[in-house]
This record gives structure tokens, C-alpha cells and sequence, in this order.
């Protein structure tokens, strides 16, 4: 008798330490939240982080072994993730204004609209938590945004081929075909292994019936109008090395945000490590102070 191939678990230690809670939407959809209730004596700021389309836990691994230790943190999983629960029906229906409701449902049900936190997210994080606050959906006491999405560049071909491609297909084609690319243009395999293998995760794991209606969004999407309606304190952090995320256009964004904050860290990996968290801390003294508009 032939035993069934045990399903790889790619969770690190830290990931498997938080608590999953699940958020049930006003659409029956359920959102999980992972909380980490690590520090021993925790920051009066709760950190949401709320991570980019497709996103794992191991792109934002040594962030949150960072911020485990000092404050309470709510790693929050948008709904076209792996881990969301959502009826059948509605998985063709995912839009980024529904995604950006749910932060708001997922705030109000923790209960934190009287509480002090900062939303610190990355890449479609930011659009999504921009289009929430331009309509003024929640209110955290800042936001950190690492570039954030305002608009999109996906080409005509990505769109056709997004539609007309079954998903089965999608799921065997583009696990070799990115490890393949990623290996020749981004990632030293050799010397860092576990960058690919969060690829690699990210692709096993994404639900294709969740994930393509959200990847044909992007196409032709812009949200320039909102920057401007956001009041919240915000930083925005650049990496000017990185291909992947447009520091033109997060500055940009800062110029169109009126009660924001430019700082370019250089590279990707100081926006996923130390840096950010130095730059953290200096923002939390500039809240505490008072220094932005109200």
C-alpha cells in the first residue's frame, strides 16, 4: 500500500508561535490574523502588519522576530491568501475595495479603534490600506507603507494570459517556470536558499480560484486620487535598488499625501530588516511628540 506523500510544512518556528484567529466579514468571508503575544513587557502601540498579494510569513520573518519581542503584533492575511475562507462563489468577486473593507471589519472586531496602533505594510498592503484610509474606514495613530501600490504595471499579455490559461495549468507552469526566472535574475540560490523557498511557498500555496481575479485588477489600476484624502500620520519608506517597488513613485505618493514622510532606505532588505525597525522607533518619538498635522 502506497502512503501518501506528507505535505510540506513551511512555517518557521516564530510563525507556528502565533495564534490564528479568524474574522468573519460582513460577506460571510473569513480573514485570519495571526497575534503574537511575545514581549514580556509590550509597547503601548499594537503593530498591524499587513503584508503584500501572495506574501509569506518568511518575507517578513527577521521584521517580526524584532517586533515579537517588543510589542503585541497582528500579522493580518488580505483574503486572496491560502489561509482566508471564502465562499465559492465569491472568489471570482475578490476586488482590492473589498480587501480594504476588510481591514476595517478586522480592526473594528479586534476591538482596537480606542487603542494605539501603527499599520506598518508593504506593496498591495499599502494600496489597499490607502484606499481605506482616504475613506476614512479606520484610524490608526500612523501608518508605515514600504512602497506602496498606487498603481500597477501589468501588461496586456499578463491580463489575456490570466484569463484564458485553466488554473490547474497556472499552478503546474508557474512553480518551475519562477524558480527558474527568480534563480537567473534576483536570487543566489547558492548563497540564499531560503529567499527562494518563500517563492517556491507563495506559489505551492496560493488558491488560484482566490488569487488571478485579484492579479486581473491590477491591470490599468490606479488610485492617485487617494493619497491626497489621507490624514494619518504616515511613513513612507522607498528602496531605491529595488526593481520590484518604485521609489519614484512612492515619492510621488509622498508628495500627494499631506501628512507624510519620505525616507529612502536603498534596498529591499533594509525595509524587511533593522532599518525598518530603526526607523520604527523614530517615528513612534515623532507621534509621542506631536509633530504631525491634525
Amino acid at each position: 500500500m502506497t502512503r501518501k506523500k506528507q505535505k510540506k510544512d513551511y512555517r518557521t518556528e516564530l510563525e507556528k508561535k502565533g495564534m490564528p484567529r479568524y474574522f468573519t466579514m460582513t460577506d460571510r468571508a473569513q480573514i485570519r490574523v495571526l497575534e503574537f503575544n511575545l514581549a514580556e513587557k509590550s509597547n503601548d502601540y499594537v503593530i498591524i502588519l499587513i503584508p503584500g498579494y501572495l506574501t509569506v510569513f518568511q518575507s517578513w520573518q527577521r521584521v517580526m522576530e524584532l517586533l515579537t519581542s517588543e510589542f503585541r503584533v497582528l500579522y493580518l492575511e488580505s483574503r486572496e491568501k491560502a489561509s482566508s475562507i471564502i465562499p465559492r462563489k465569491l472568489e471570482r468577486k475578490i476586488k482590492l475595495t473589498i480587501m480594504a473593507h476588510d481591514i476595517k471589519e478586522v480592526v473594528h472586531q479586534l476591538e482596537l479603534d480606542d487603542q494605539k496602533y501603527i499599520t506598518i505594510t508593504s506593496s498591495t498592503g499599502g494600496n489597499i490600506l490607502t484606499e481605506a484610509l482616504s475613506k476614512e474606514w479606520l484610524h490608526p495613530t500612523g501608518a508605515i507603507m514600504i512602497g506602496p501600490a498606487i498603481e500597477f504595471h501589468i501588461s496586456l499579455f499578463v491580463y489575456i494570459m490570466s484569463i484564458i490559461i485553466p488554473n490547474f495549468i497556472k499552478q503546474g507552469i508557474l512553480i518551475p517556470a519562477v524558480k527558474w526566472y527568480m534563480s537567473r535574475k534576483y536570487v543566489n540560490t547558492e548563497a540564499e536558499p531560503e529567499q527562494m523557498e518563500k517563492y517556491i511557498r507563495a506559489l505551492k500555496e496560493a488558491n488560484m480560484r482566490k488569487a488571478m481575479p485579484v492579479l486581473r485588477r491590477f491591470f490599468r489600476y490606479s488610485i492617485w486620487d487617494m493619497p491626497p484624502k489621507v490624514k494619518t500620520p504616515t511613513l513612507l519608506l522607498g528602496a531605491s535598488t529595488d526593481g520590484m517597488h518604485a521609489t519614484q513613485e512612492c515619492l510621488r505618493t509622498h508628495e500627494l499625501m499631506p501628512n507624510s514622510i519620505f525616507v529612502d532606505l536603498g534596498s529591499n532588505k533594509a525595509t524587511h530588516s533593522e532599518p525598518l525597525i530603526e526607523e520604527l522607533e523614530k517615528f513612534i518619538i515623532r507621534l509621542d511628540n506631536g509633530e504631525f498635522i491634525q
